[in-house]
């Protein structure tokens, strides 16, 4: 039995998909070795930032924002905590909600972050053109559309 020729989709070098995959493999783990002196990984970091511009987002926001799951999300806030980084405020109207703030701790890590993560945005931006950026956002943007929300 011949093995049909896979079409040039299905290649595992020619899948969007799995350059998409890469791509972000190579960033994280940068970016991962760039926070590892702060203690927080790039999810965390995110969070942080999240939370600096939302008086009052909820663990169900910050999953949405961040496209993960309440449950992956739900551990990365514990370690957060753990670390002294945010807290948890129980609303008066509605005790299953928590809103989620930043300590002090969280603030100054934040803040003492901010230099390396924006020096590694614009590496990353460096050799693309302002409308080779906008496009990819929305080929990127195109492509998340097609794939069923699970969250």
């Amino acid at each position: 039995m011949q093995h049909k020729e896979l079409k040039m989709h299905d290649k595992l070098e020619n899948s969007l998909g799995f350059k998409i995959s890469q791509t972000a493999n190579r960033l994280n783990y940068q970016f991962v070795q760039l926070l590892s002196q702060y203690e927080i990984a790039p999810e965390q970091r995110a969070t942080l930032e999240i939370i600096s511009k939302d008086n009052e987002v909820s663990q169900t926001k910050i999953a949405s924002i961040l496209g993960k799951n309440k449950t992956t999300i739900c551990r990365s806030l514990n370690s957060l905590e753990k670390k002294g980084l945010i807290i948890r405020d129980c609303q008066i109207k509605d005790k299953r909600v928590n809103i989620i703030k930043l300590t002090q701790k969280g603030k100054d890590v934040l803040q003492a972050s901010q230099t390396c993560v924006s020096e590694f945005r614009k590496r990353i931006n460096s050799n693309l053109e302002e409308k080779e950026i906008n496009k990819l956002f929305e080929l990127l943007n195109k492509v998340s559309n097609t794939i069923k929300e699970d969250f």
